[in-house]
């Protein structure tokens, strides 16, 4: 996973808060996992050490790993690093493709306003439940989902104002494309 550069040269103050926002979720992913295998592994010697364990470690490591997961699909969005096939879409002309691109990021806002609208709801349901370890409310798990159907939602958003403006397509520039 490559970071984006944070303090880009001539770059405007939100393109800047935007690439601080991204390396402090980069950051973020790195102390989850670090959460998780400290977590699981000092279980793991301590069961076969001591015959003890850490009694969190099952559900905080697995907190991690939720946002860990949801953290990095936001940043896999804004590299344009998710799977897309492509092959038809290839054939198409210039306009073709930029007709296409805008009815796909329509489809994603629909579904990421689905995915939004559920785990809100799942993120109230969580408020009164509690788990059984750590007392922690299970709406803990279901923000990761709303956050990153929130933080999606908004790069699709830029993402389609550009296209729409008639900026080139993400497919058509290149890495070192500040707009990207």
């Amino acid at each position: 996973m490559q970071a984006r550069p944070s303090g880009r040269p001539g770059g405007t103050p939100l393109a800047r808060a935007a690439d601080w926002c991204f390396t402090l979720q980069t950051w973020l992913m790195v102390a989850c996992l670090i959460v998780m295998v400290v977590l699981l592994f000092g279980n793991v010697a301590l069961r076969y050490l001591f015959n003890s364990g850490i009694n969190v470690s099952d559900e905080v490591s697995r907190l991690a790993f939720v946002w860990m997961i949801f953290l990095g699909s936001v940043i896999a969005l804004r590299e344009h690093q998710h799977i897309g096939v492509t092959m038809l879409v290839d054939r198409f002309g210039p306009a073709a493709r930029r007709v296409s691109h805008v009815f796909c990021q329509l489809l994603v806002l629909w579904v990421l306003w689905l995915m939004a609208e559920g785990s809100w709801v799942q993120t109230i349901i969580g408020m009164g439940t509690v788990l059984p370890v750590t007392g922690m409310r299970l709406a803990v798990f279901n923000s990761a989902a709303l956050y990153a159907a929130a933080a999606m939602g908004i790069l699709t958003l830029i993402d389609l104002v550009r296209v729409l403006a008639g900026g080139p397509l993400p497919t058509e520039s290149s890495p070192e494309d500040p707009l990207v």
